[in-house]
């Protein structure tokens, strides 16, 4: 697990100037990284590479090269099925000189070319270069559990593992994007391509960008895809290969030779891995935090019990996470509303004094249909032209984001995704959906940036690719039964092995306190509306409107509590960690 940055000349650079810009990348992104340090520097290309030591300590050093050096790798992630993709590599005739997943990928392209990205299973951004095609290509997991920034501009192409790489560097254009901003004034968070940069996108899941003779293209080498099975699979038999597949998943990833522990919310995601892991032998520590009259404690002891793991609590206020705000939103490295962030990074800085690696239950509810907002819509019988708007609403989006914009008649890119609605019945569209877009860029970038703050590594079980495409294979009605029951194919599979309290519980999710949060805030929300008056964002946000919504909340003359912190975030994050800011 480790940060890569690097720099591509679009035209001929200066070996000074590459030289230059790795030595600026290299100290922002130490946190990923503190274990070792490689640097490669090409004809025309340069990369570094931060590696926080995993699997083959001793081995792993990156940059990684064949025999003759034509080809090299820097790469950020774990591959869980490494030792059968190298076992087949062995059979074709390559030698080994490590143990790592990244010698895997370096052989696997020498032998397939970019087809060996379909066969990987597990998370990663990777560069890697072909000096016999003069050919350098970027790479995104299929699930963007890994995040990777590309600027592009007429001289250069320069990738981080975080924004705040790219932001830190000398002459680079960092103009608003309107596009980048509407999108997180929706959704809380930016979907990839686009970031509050018009010159800086985000790779996108499942694809990878392929650098030739000053030239990048783009490629999708997977996508997220349904199926409606006939004839109908026997529930007996698939639940026994859901019990199987979640086995395996978690089995491979208890990889490594460092301390690992679990997220342990007490919820059927994070109880399921508990309960595996129990049944592989491994003792782990579990952990969950939360807020004195607001937690989920009952549960997570429950299961600790249960599997005799020792268990760890932490117990959190709104006035820790206020003392916490300026460092929650320097590790973001760019805005993402969603408050869950501020517990999950007290909960991180504990979980380091422990562990290096955490496994967490991301993912089952875009898997097995776990939100309220699924079985409202499936229930709710909407008519098939209102379904993605109806959608949108539930999921606690905001469709006046133009409203808080200087240019008010900026066209609506929202529906960019909506293709998946038309493509699937209800269920699959809104799963497919969330998979596109909520996983990768709320879910797994904010794990990605909060845990590596602390350099730890999240790993998600849920998020497999086996896992997932035998799930997107199951009828509808094995994740939401007809009487309502949500996640009901996993509940039914592991009733016997999960305390019956676990099964039985209602859905209740991290919930924050954002209301108690926001009036404890409010001394700070005002004052940075204040500090912003001279910067860049007023080039794209209206802050006289912004201000005034922000004022009528405290007056309690609308309830929007949840789209004020969105818009705190944003103002905080420009007031203090953007480039240029008064604080920063």
């Amino acid at each position: 697990m480790c940060g890569i940055a690097g720099i591509i000349g679009k035209q001929a650079l200066p070996q000074a100037r590459i030289k230059a810009c790795l030595a600026a990348l290299g100290p922002l992104l130490i946190h990923r990284g503190p274990d070792d340090h490689g640097e490669h520097i090409g004809k025309n290309h340069g990369c570094i590479h931060r590696r926080l030591s995993i699997v083959d300590i001793s081995g792993g050093h990156q940059p990684i090269y064949n025999e003759d050096r034509s080809i090299g790798l820097v790469y950020n992630g774990e591959i869980y099925n490494y030792t059968a993709l190298r076992d087949d590599l062995k059979n074709r005739g390559y030698q080994f000189h490590t143990n790592t997943d990244t010698e895997v990928i370096l052989r696997g392209y020498e032998e397939y070319g970019t087809a060996f990205l379909k066969e990987l299973n597990g998370m990663f951004a990777f560069c890697l270069w072909d000096d016999r095609t003069d050919v350098i290509y970027l790479a995104r997991d299929c699930f963007g559990i890994k995040p990777l920034y590309v600027y592009e501009d007429a001289e250069q192409i320069i990738f981080s593992s975080e924004l705040k790489g790219i932001l830190g560097l000398p002459g680079v254009d960092l103009s608003l994007d309107a596009a980048g901003i509407q999108d997180y004034l929706t959704f809380r968070y930016v979907q990839a391509p686009f970031t509050f940069f018009g010159k800086i996108r985000k790779l996108e899941s499942g694809t990878y960008l392929e650098i030739k003779r000053g030239r990048s293209a783009q490629f999708r080498y997977w996508d997220v895809s349904y199926t409606d099975p006939y004839p109908r699979p026997a529930l007996k038999e698939v639940q026994q290969e859901l019990s199987d597949l979640l086995l395996s998943a978690v089995k491979s990833q208890l990889m490594g030779e460092v301390p690992i522990g679990v997220l342990l919310s007490g919820g059927i995601d994070s109880s399921a891995i508990a309960c595996l892991i129990h049944s592989c032998g491994a003792h782990l520590k579990t952990f969950n935090i939360g807020f004195p009259d607001i937690n989920e404690f009952e549960f997570s002891r429950a299961v600790a019990r249960e599997y005799g793991l020792e268990h760890i609590e932490i117990i959190t206020t709104p006035e820790e996470l206020m003392n916490s705000v300026d460092s929650v939103v320097r590790a973001l490295d760019e805005p993402i509303a969603d408050p869950a962030c501020f517990p999950l990074y007290i909960l991180a800085r504990e979980i380091k004094k422990h562990v290096t690696v955490v496994l967490s239950g991301e993912g089952g509810d875009e898997l097995f249909g776990g939100y309220l907002q699924y079985r409202h819509l499936v229930e709710a019988g909407v008519p098939y032209s209102k379904r993605f708007d109806e959608f949108m609403r539930r999921s606690w989006y905001f469709p006046n984001s133009n409203d808080f914009l200087n240019n008010g008649f900026m066209p609506d890119h929202t529906p960019r995704f909506k293709k998946y609605f038309e493509d699937y019945p209800l269920l699959n569209g809104m799963l497919a959906y969330d998979m596109k877009t909520w996983v990768p860029e709320n879910l797994m970038m904010k794990a990605d940036k909060i845990l590596m703050a602390h350099s730890l590594e999240g790993r998600f079980p849920f998020l497999d690719k086996k896992l997932f495409e035998f799930a997107a294979s199951l009828p509808q009605d094995y994740k939401i039964a007809s009487e309502g029951t949500q996640k009901w194919l996993l509940k039914t599979a592991l009733k016997s092995r999960i305390p019956e309290v676990i099964i039985k519980r209602p859905k209740m999710g991290f919930t924050v306190p954002v209301q108690g949060m926001m009036k404890t805030f409010k001394p700070l929300v005002m004052d940075v509306l204040e500090t912003l008056n001279t910067s860049s964002l007023t080039e794209v946000i209206n802050l006289r409107y912004a201000r005034k919504f922000i004022e009528s909340y405290y007056r309690k003359e609308n309830d929007a509590h949840l789209q004020v912190w969105t818009l705190f975030i944003m103002c905080y994050w420009f007031a203090t960690a953007f480039p240029g800011s008064a604080k920063r």
